[in-house]
């Protein structure tokens, strides 16, 4: 008489025929769809009734094997990175070679949020259509067409399209990237995420160094972005591929648990008081503390590399043994001591600090916020990353803009306490957030 055999989240339960005595199998990355295909295994390899088998979540997909590493996420995000970041510093070049106004200039950065807000909202419904697999080829196909559009753009239409798709490609590929590593579960999953943030720091903070570079040495600006089409294509042709079988997994449609939205509003708000600190930071310390705004922009460094400290910090295992709610709150603490210390510093090392511990606080609200998502919808870990996007591609498109209009009615250093606001919110959304795990805190 077949036996129904328990399994984990995620995973069918089957009728298996009694009297098999194989080990016990592991929870394996192949795209079993059928009770026949488990019967089928347990003739093949058979499975002890009351064991786990093959037949995986069909909404935790199998993206890549677990060879040589993650060392392919970790350069896929550090690619995304460098673009972010790289197109922004791009633009005053494009700006003179178009011949271009401000707000012509302007667009590019809205054109690739849209974009972003895109991926966000419709990534998992390309990988349920055509497989996790194909969404990572075509995410990295679109992000170098659009690389090569930016490079060759002969008139603003051009140039925004390829902004656009910028944000497409890169917000699916980083959606991507947030569910392989956020395959590994708990603190592990914490550990490769800050590993992979910090390296997209380091790659976001080098695109500048690379663009003015190019320009000034080379005369040729768009050498630094082609190079990103050159990174792209290597670690296509270089990366380890999946079996036959996991190549086209397609995830039924599944819904985001309650609390996963309570996570999705702690990431929007730690994104937003990132890139307030990002667009308005070293302006508030030059308003409060009177140098140069060369000067307040080169405090302002201190923000990335505090930033950078975090992530490296968490990727080293930091906190592996706590709960991320607890991670959180602390980190949204010092987030509120250095954007305190921001609004009344007076003094050029006391605002640099400010904006160091800024940086700190703010390091581990996306990496473990990102994994703590993920796992809070274990069901649906593809939709949770894909709206995580989306959150993280509204919060740069609003926040900094939000607070420039209040700064232009009140002052940048009346409206800098809206960052201590958004902190003081995400520690009540922390607060209310119930716990994933029975013993998590």
């Amino acid at each position: 008489m077949p036996t129904n055999v328990p399994v984990g989240p995620g995973f069918r339960t089957c009728p298996i025929p009694a009297g098999k005595r194989p080990p016990v199998v592991r929870r394996a990355r192949l795209d079993w769809r059928h009770c026949r295909d488990v019967k089928q295994e347990v003739r093949e390899r058979g499975v002890r009734p009351g064991s786990r088998t093959l037949t995986p979540a069909f909404d935790a997909p199998a993206l890549e094997p677990r060879v040589r590493g993650p060392w392919v996420a970790f350069s896929y995000l550090a690619i995304w990175a460098y673009l972010l970041y790289g197109l922004g510093n791009a633009t005053p070049y494009l700006r003179d070679d178009l011949r271009l106004t401000a707000f012509e200039a302007g667009l590019h950065a809205s054109a690739l949020a849209i974009g972003t807000l895109l991926a966000g909202a419709s990534a998992d419904v390309v990988a349920r259509r055509m497989g996790t697999s194909r969404l990572l080829d075509v995410s990295v196909a679109v992000l170098a067409g659009a690389v090569a559009l930016v490079v060759v753009a002969p008139a603003l239409p051009v140039s925004l399209v390829g902004a656009f798709l910028v944000g497409l490609g890169g917000g699916s590929l980083g959606t991507h990237v947030n569910v392989q590593l956020g395959q590994a579960g708990g603190p592990e999953s914490r550990k490769m995420m800050g590993q992979a943030n910090a390296w997209a720091m380091v790659t976001a903070a080098a695109a500048p160094l690379a663009i003015g570079l190019a320009a000034s040495v080379l005369h040729a600006w768009r050498i630094a972005l082609l190079a990103a089409i050159v990174g792209l294509v290597a670690l296509t042709l270089l990366r380890p591929r999946a079996n036959g079988s996991s190549t086209s997994v397609r995830m039924p449609r599944s819904s985001l648990p309650a609390r996963y939205w309570m996570i999705w509003l702690f990431l929007v708000l730690g994104v937003s008081i990132e890139f307030s600190f990002v667009f308005w930071g070293s302006t508030m310390v030059a308003r409060r503390t009177g140098i140069s705004s060369a000067d307040a922009t080169l405090l302002a460094s201190l923000f990335v590399a505090g930033m950078f400290a975090g992530r490296a910090a968490i990727g080293r295992g930091l906190g592996a043994g706590r709960a991320p709610r607890g991670i959180l709150a602390a980190g949204l603490g010092i987030v509120l001591l250095g954007a305190g210390l921001v609004w009344v510093a007076t003094m050029p090392v006391l605002a640099g600090l400010g904006l160091f511990l800024g940086g700190l606080g703010t390091a581990g609200l996306w990496p473990i916020g990102i994994a703590f998502a993920l796992q809070s919808a274990p069901k649906a870990q593809f939709e949770a990353a894909a709206r995580s996007t989306l959150g993280s591609g509204f919060a740069v498109l609003i926040a900094p803009s939000a607070l420039g209009l209040l700064a232009d009615n009140v002052g940048v250093v009346s409206a800098w306490p809206v960052v201590l606001l958004v902190a003081a919110a995400g520690l009540v959304v922390v607060a209310v957030t119930p716990p994933v795990g029975g013993g998590e805190t």
